[in-house]
């Protein structure tokens, strides 16, 4: 039987994401002007740092699935309207939003503000990883916001337009189909919590719906790309212990 280490770090806590691409360094981001007009300073002069978020603050909305409110900026989720003025205050940010739910578990929190930010959490990101080696592969599931993160390389110059059409069409549906999943799966989840009201506290959310290794593993069974093998005993194990407790 193989045993699997889970993730040493199951914090509900965000984590520091890749702020810049591969390669490029922080300290060389020059202050730049936005589409108004006025200089927009580097990320790191005007951003609060993820790890003083106050989780509390933010909360799901029911509707669309996304997390509005927190602080100190007001993160705005699908429905609500975004102003130039709301959009003032993420000039400089490749998404204009600090937190989102995972895109697999929909359970636990992901960090955004870039476009090198990751879709999945942590815990499920590791169980992609660890079935897709498994298999043979990098990872199972491609749960990196950027194709590179993701293990797409650039084409060949050799390579035809059609390959590399081909190529961007395979990768886009691969993640049109996650985004898909998020959305049942947010439905599922969302169906006793609707008498609520329009959102419900992130904080509430989880103690509901709390992130485990189990519901991962879970979500990533269902979900149906790879079947989770019998001999990665620590993994089927999470998977067992959450069913039997899970309403």
């Amino acid at each position: 039987m193989v045993s699997v280490k889970p993730p040493g770090l199951l914090t509900r806590q965000p984590r520091h994401p890749r702020t810049v691409p591969p390669g490029e360094d922080q300290a060389d981001r020059k202050p730049r002007h936005g589409k108004s007009g006025c200089l927009v300073a580097p990320e790191s002069e005007f951003i609060v740092p993820l790890e003083e978020l106050d989780l509390t603050a933010f909360a799901v909305c029911l509707t669309c699935g996304h997390l509005r409110d927190g602080a100190p900026r007001e993160q705005r989720c699908r429905c609500q309207p975004r102003t130039p003025e709301w959009e003032q205050q993420w000039q400089g940010q490749d998404i204009p939003s600090d937190l989102d739910l995972c895109v697999l578990c929909v359970r636990d929190t992901v960090t955004t503000r870039t476009r090198w930010s990751w879709l999945a959490c942590e815990t499920c990101r590791h169980v992609s990883q660890v079935v897709g080696e498994r298999y043979g592969h990098r990872a199972a599931l491609p749960l990196g916001r950027h194709s590179l993160m993701n293990g797409d390389v650039v084409q060949p110059p050799t390579a035809t337009n059609t390959e590399v059409a081909a190529s961007m069409v395979a990768s886009t549906r691969r993640c049109d189909e996650l985004r898909e999943w998020q959305q049942v799966e947010f439905a599922r989840l969302t169906e006793p919590l609707r008498p609520v009201g329009p959102s419900v506290p992130l904080a509430e959310w989880q103690r509901q719906l709390p992130p485990s290794l189990g519901a991962s593993v879970d979500a990533f069974d269902r979900y149906g790309v790879l079947p989770v093998p019998n001999d990665l005993s620590s993994l089927r194990q999470a998977q067992n212990e959450f069913l039997s407790t899970a309403r």
